[in-house]
């Protein structure tokens, strides 16, 4: 393999690993919380229930 593959391998790993950690935070930010909470009583409601 050439180096620049390898090198090409680390920087779309790294820019994976920091999307992933993004979108980590994003999700456990205190704003989507509500949101979150709410849409996951939805399986349990009734037909009726749901917004």
């Amino acid at each position: 393999m050439s180096p620049f593959w390898g090198n090409f391998a680390g920087v779309i790993t790294t820019l994976l690993l920091a999307a992933f950690i993004g979108i980590w935070i994003w999700a456990w930010s205190g704003r989507h919380r509500r949101t979150f909470d709410a849409l996951a009583r939805v399986p349990m409601q009734d037909g009726e229930d749901r917004q």
